[in-house]
């Protein structure tokens, strides 16, 4: 058994004889990575494969078996839910809570004066009750190109004077693997009470006492991010509360999406609606194309279920076509006879 990173997906990396693979977090991996990966997996079957052809030991059926893959994800991409979708993968759903979580009150909110004075005033609620707050940030320090987005290290020193009596800390990816852990550290022990940071506690990080999030320019954020940041509140017994803040109001419609469910399929079915599903057979893992379509999965998504469970019936019952004298018509029109047996 091995376990590692995006290490295994290098070229001087090797598999022999692999049978397995899982792949945790798959939403973190870029189609190319994952073709690379599927690749070697290939390249391990066939090599085994090769192996076991010359010494004569294996079965037909052990010729070529190609490794099982089990890819994991709290929200998968649009272009993952698709190929699921459309039968290429199977699925299966988890969808209970583990054991002890509570489920997170959700809020989207407009980041103006108003919403600000709603969220301060529930992080001084939360803090007064014993609480832990996050606050995440979508840049490090301010930039002037985009000038509306709030920084982690910007607010730092506005944020101990409006919580003065509550120390804060600040975690972001430039600083250095010890500064990390000791600011961290200090939040899971309860030196510090308010954590200012950037995504880099999307995926990780267990503070179960941390018992409130507050996400700011939350529309610069994916829905697979923002379920994930959401995920580090609510880890422990006490009732939690996760809030985005979005810079404008046309923004909203997408946050509301987390606020009304917490389902991770569930988001991602609604993301790959409003995002697109991307290109199967190519790299974008987003995005409509009209160019070529194979169906609306917004319209035509139960058909498809209907359609997926019917193959696999057919399937199931014998790969004769003779038996299934109007599908070989039906299929007789889109493909040559050749293939189909003739």
């Amino acid at each position: 058994m091995v376990i590692g990173t995006h290490t295994l997906i290098a070229d001087k990396t090797d598999f022999s004889a692999l049978r397995i693979s899982v792949i945790d977090e798959q939403q973190r991996f870029g189609v190319i990575q994952r073709g690379r990966f599927n690749n070697k997996l290939y390249t391990s079957s066939s090599k085994l494969s090769d192996e076991n052809t010359s010494a004569d030991v294996a079965s037909d059926s052990e010729t070529f078996m190609a490794p099982h893959v089990l890819a994991m994800s709290a929200t998968p991409i649009p272009r993952t839910l698709a190929l699921a979708l459309y039968g290429d993968m199977s699925l299966t759903q988890i969808t209970d809570l583990p054991p002890g979580r509570q489920p997170i009150e959700t809020l989207a909110l407009e980041g103006n004066d108003a919403g600000f004075e709603t969220v301060f005033q529930m992080m001084r609620d939360e803090l007064m009750d014993g609480g832990k707050v996050y606050l995440v940030y979508p840049i490090i320090e301010e930039s002037e190109h985009l000038p509306q987005l709030h920084a982690a290290k910007a607010d730092f020193d506005s944020i101990k004077q409006k919580f003065e009596g509550y120390p804060c800390g600040l975690l972001h990816g430039r600083m250095k693997g010890n500064e990390k852990d000791e600011a961290l550290g200090s939040f899971r022990s309860g030196e510090t009470r308010i954590l200012l940071a950037t995504q880099v506690i999307e995926i990780g990080v267990d503070v179960p006492d941390a018992s409130m999030m507050i996400v700011m320019n939350a529309e610069r954020f994916g829905m697979s991010q923002l379920h994930q940041l959401r995920g580090r509140v609510g880890r422990g017994g006490k009732k939690s509360r996760c809030v985005f803040l979005s810079s404008t109001s046309s923004t909203l419609p997408r946050l509301k999406v987390l606020e009304n469910s917490s389902d991770g399929f569930h988001l991602a079915n609604a993301d790959l609606v409003m995002r697109g599903p991307g290109d199967l057979l190519g790299k974008k893992q987003s995005g409509h194309l009209p160019e070529f379509p194979i169906a609306r999965l917004e319209i035509d998504g139960s058909i498809l279920q209907e359609a997926h469970l019917a193959a696999l019936k057919v399937l199931g019952t014998s790969n004769d076509l003779s038996l299934f004298p109007r599908l070989k018509v039906e299929l007789s029109m889109r493909q040559p006879l050749c293939l189909l047996g003739d």
